[in-house]
């Protein structure tokens, strides 16, 4: 079965903003959390990651500023159309479907970052099951795929390599007809390199 035959539910991109954050949370959010004014984090950062109120518009506004803090370059190339989708779920089979991110990190042109041979070149060691893990983020052009890992790279691909099974995990998905740089087989350019090389 393909990811497209999966039930695929209209979310928020709010959804993805928590998912990312959630994942971060240890990382990057709490080095950063010093940056931040009292009065964007009132609440808490426990309130607004473990107890989210998706219709809140202040904690909605409050987690996009974080993310914009700690993620910017990379949410920018998002294209802003991008329309988001809860799948329930990926499973072993679609994890050919999955390309890594396009970064210097993970590219490889020989295989176009197709995650299980990203996962043969590149061995991570699974540091926990799928059944704990933070929802995952891919990003593509159509619900048939390719899909590029946005969020989830590392998980994935130690997850890949690990010759484990029964992955059954949902994930979110963002949809957009736009090219984006984070997607290796659009070949794009950054949208804001004439901003940061001069």
């Amino acid at each position: 079965m393909s990811l497209s035959q999966k039930a695929w539910t209209r979310v928020s991109m709010h959804h993805a903003v928590l998912a990312w954050l959630r994942a971060e949370r240890g990382t990057n959010v709490a080095l950063a959390l010093g940056q931040f004014p009292e009065m964007l984090w009132a609440s808490g950062l426990s309130q607004l990651l473990d107890h989210p109120d998706l219709n809140n518009p202040e904690e909605n506004r409050a987690r996009l500023r974080i993310m914009y803090v700690i993620r910017n370059v990379f949410v920018l190339e998002i294209p802003p159309d991008t329309e988001w989708f809860e799948v329930r779920n990926l499973n072993d089979a679609e994890l050919s479907e999955l390309h890594t991110v396009n970064h210097a990190d993970w590219n490889d042109l020989a295989d176009q970052n197709e995650l299980r041979k990203v996962a043969a070149r590149k061995p991570i060691q699974l540091s926990a099951l799928p059944s704990n893990w933070e929802t995952p983020i891919l990003w593509g052009h159509d619900i048939n795929g390719p899909f590029t890992i946005v969020e989830g790279n590392n998980r994935l691909t130690a997850y890949a390599g690990s010759g484990q099974s029964g992955l059954d995990i949902p994930v979110l998905v963002g949809l957009s007809a736009m090219r984006c740089h984070w997607h290796l087989l659009d070949s794009a350019p950054l949208l804001i390199y004439d901003l940061i090389v001069r």
